[in-house]
């Protein structure tokens, strides 16, 4: 099955049909009023956390036009204009809104301010969501304008402490876990391989820039509500903007998009249409192999509902669909990969009183992926491939949480259904002396169709008790279930319990310690399992230890500075395998250099300073540092993964003023481990290595711009920018080739070439709002 996004992208274009202005604005929805003016050619900047749905005009203003009436239906509700260019205007929070509020001087103002969550969990970071600034790792403007590579959603985590990254895949290592030890979740709905051009290093996901609203990412120690991973958590929301109508145009190098969205039922409806098409090859034209042209594309559409004051409902999906032709070696490696991912959700959500709500979701996942490929190399090797693999998975998820006072519970269950499908086939045969002088003939033959399926069932609960002003308190108990019957024999009944804990202590300083400590379960996927590398059989789930304590304090109301300090220990861990020497391969299980691993163990430790500054009203920015290392037990040893990094730096620099902003930003890391290999001297030379990661790649460092110009239209906002990735060229190593070749003494020696992740890459592009 597979689905077609891309066609009839540009027809979300119509005019705009204008009301006139009504004489009487109280009790209107303030969006409505904010639209109105629009026709007036005015231009409103505002996420519907600052202006939600329901926010009314609460006093009927005198004015009854222009900015003046803007000014007197936000004022009572603490919001007022901030001009970013002529007729163009943010709306955000008043500054002194809160001591007339606390003086009683604006007594029109009394209720309007909404109390803040108080946060518990450490590592935990709200990126571009309307929050508080301490509590927003990155500000919606500070992501809006940070420097990322195909205009990828989650670069930007890769700004944080804690992230490794190799400036090209969109998912890195959170705090020394694999990439598959992270979860991706989207309004509720945990997304299974969220990723376009999976099979070759995603670099690009289905979270597209333009359609998210807020993420929280955990890098560690979530709450109970999470679980199935043991490292990250990136829970991202849709955008609903506040606008009854509003239209979005985007062309940038990398993909072109639109989005839509209108209100219907006199507000009480609201639908919202996003697509993205990829310009093929833009990305892969830039890498130093000789990849072909890839294709995707993914769409996004959900309806919203209200049914009463109390109730509500939407209806979600997100689609997307891939190909690629891969080419390497000049064309004598090929692969041919078809990918189609298909996620529908329904979510209802009732709020039985202001301190009791629950939320019920039905979702359907579909994928697809289709793998083809041939290597043919005369004389040394001839490799044949095909990979056909589909899944589906049906869920019903319950969340609910209550309030009573000084205690607050949430709680929830989630049953899913699975079924998979693989059809593995490969024929490989190596000659003799391929890769190495003195390497034996080798040929294998792989035929796996394993048809697993079987249920996987979840419960938690969590409950937060402040005690005195001082203290919170946080702890959550979570079960999960898998099993997937006669298909997997060692899944059967398997029960994994998680106990979680956490607490926040407050100074009379302002400062926040915080300290936690949990257990993570992580099971197989029925979309995990390894048949491309001979494992036929599910293992039972792997799980790690989180211990964590930080520091967050306000040095002034212009510096927030965050210290943390981490320690995971993994047990019970699966294999896993990996290409000791080239990552960017077509196909990595035929690869000479695959290596299985496996780590009885494993431990990870780090310390995280995280400092965010406003220099000015048009200076701002942001200073990382981390120190970390993750090493395996592996017979009887500790050897570093292969992302290990011990220490990285990230530096961000953003500036604004009127219709322009930009941003600096920079990322540097110590080289990554990798393995030497040797030759012995003579006529019949043998391979010799120093271990697995013992040594080190050069490091890595890139230096990123952004530059934005927006441009206020007779009809909407025109923002152009331009971008440049790696601005300083640097080659940052990645990969290691080795080529052998006979030398005039009759013996063999061998080059060692080292390849590099991508070179400057330039970006240009535009949005237009309206």
């Amino acid at each position: 099955m597979h689905v077609s996004v891309g066609r009839g992208l540009w027809v979300l274009i119509g005019l705009m049909a204008y009301q006139t202005c009504l004489a009487e604005f109280r009790g209107r929805r303030i969006s409505e009023v904010l639209d109105e003016l629009r026709a007036q050619g005015l231009t409103f900047i505002y996420s519907t956390q600052r202006i939600p749905a329901g926010l009314r005009v609460t006093t009927e203003p005198t004015a009854t036009r222009g900015t003046p009436l803007a000014q007197e239906v936000l004022a009572p509700h603490g919001l007022i204009l901030s001009e970013v260019a002529p007729r163009l205007y943010a709306i955000v929070a008043d500054p002194s809104f809160q001591e007339r509020k606390n003086s009683g001087s604006d007594q029109s103002a009394v209720g309007a301010e909404q109390v803040q969550e108080i946060i518990v969990q450490s590592s935990r970071y709200a990126v571009a969501a309307e929050v508080a600034p301490s509590q927003a790792a990155l500000t919606q403007d500070e992501v809006k304008d940070t420097p990322r590579l195909a205009d990828e959603t989650l670069r930007v985590l890769q700004r944080l402490p804690g992230v490794a990254t190799n400036g090209f895949s969109s998912m890195g290592s959170i705090r020394g876990g694999a990439p598959s030890e992270s979860a991706i979740v989207l309004d509720g709905l945990r997304l299974y391989e969220p990723f376009h051009l999976k099979d070759f290093m995603t670099p690009v996901s289905l979270l597209d820039s333009r359609l998210i609203d807020g993420i929280e990412f955990y890098s560690g120690g979530f709450p109970a509500p999470y679980g199935e991973r043991m490292s990250g958590i990136v829970d991202a929301t849709s955008v609903r903007p506040g606008q009854p109508r509003y239209y979005e145009l985007g062309l940038n190098l990398f993909h072109a998009n639109a989005l839509m969205s209108r209100e219907f039922s006199d507000g009480r409806g609201h639908i919202l249409l996003s697509a993205r098409r990829g310009n093929a090859g833009d990305l892969a034209q830039f890498s130093e192999n000789e990849f072909g042209r890839p294709h995707y594309s993914d769409g996004f559409g959900r309806i919203d509902y209200r049914f009463s004051e109390r109730t509500d409902g939407s209806m979600e999906v997100l689609l997307s669909d891939d190909s690629i032709e891969a080419l390497k070696s000049s064309g004598s490696q090929r692969a041919v990969a078809e990918y189609s991912n298909v996620y529908a959700w329904a979510t209802l959500r009732h709020a039985w009183s202001d301190a009791a709500s629950t939320r019920l979701i039905f979702s359907y996942t579909d994928l697809t992926n289709e793998r083809e490929g041939t290597v043919d190399q005369p004389d040394t090797r001839f490799i044949t491939l095909k990979d056909d693999r589909l899944f589906h998975i049906a869920g019903i998820k319950l969340d609910s949480d209550v309030g009573y006072g000084r205690i607050a519970h949430r709680f929830g269950a989630q049953v899913q259904r699975l079924w998979g499908q693989y059809n593995y086939d490969l024929d490989l045969a190596f000659e003799s002396d391929y890769p190495f002088p003195g390497s034996p003939a080798s040929t294998l033959s792989r035929q796996y169709s394993p048809r697993p399926k079987g249920y996987e069932m979840s419960a938690y609960w969590d409950g937060k008790l402040d005690v005195g002003k001082r203290v919170t308190l946080q702890a959550g108990l979570r079960l999960d279930t898998q099993d997937y019957g006669a298909s997997a024999p060692a899944l059967r009944n398997r029960h994994y319990l998680s106990p979680r804990f956490a607490a926040l202590y407050r100074f009379d300083s302002g400062a926040q310690l915080r300290a936690s400590w949990g257990r993570y379960f992580q099971s197989q996927g029925i979309n995990e399992l390894e048949v491309e590398d001979g494992i036929e059989e599910f293992y039972p789930a792997q799980h790690a230890d989180h211990a964590i304590v930080s520091l967050d304090h306000d040095l002034n109301a212009n510096i927030n500075l965050r210290i943390e300090v981490y320690r995971k220990w993994y047990e019970d861990l699966h294999p896993r395998f990996e290409n000791l020497f080239d990552q960017q391969v077509l196909f990595p299980e035929s690869e000479f250099d695959r290596v299985r691993i496996d780590a009885t163990e494993a431990r990870a430790d780090g310390a995280e300073v995280f400092l965010k500054f406003r220099a000015s009203r048009a200076w701002s920015g942001w200073l990382g540092y981390t120190w970390s290392r993750i090493d395996d037990r592996v017979d009887g040893l500790n050897v570093p993964r292969s992302w290990d990094q011990r220490h990285a730096v990230n530096f961000g620099l953003r500036w604004s003023s009127g219709p322009w902003s930009g941003t600096l930003a920079s990322i540097y890391h110590t080289g990554w481990p990798t393995t030497q290999l040797a030759l012995t001297a003579g006529a019949n030379p043998s391979l010799i290595t120093g271990g697995r990661n013992r040594d080190r790649l050069g490091a890595y460092s890139t230096v990123d711009m952004r530059l934005t110009r927006a441009f206020t239209l007779r009809r909407g906002q025109l923002d152009v920018f331009a971008e440049v990735n790696n601005a300083m060229a640097k080659e940052n190593p990645c990969c290691v080739r080795y080529t052998v070749s006979d030398v005039p003494s009759g013996s063999s020696a061998f080059t060692r070439t080292v390849d590099s992740w991508l070179p400057l890459v330039p970006s240009v592009g535009l949005l237009w709002r309206y």
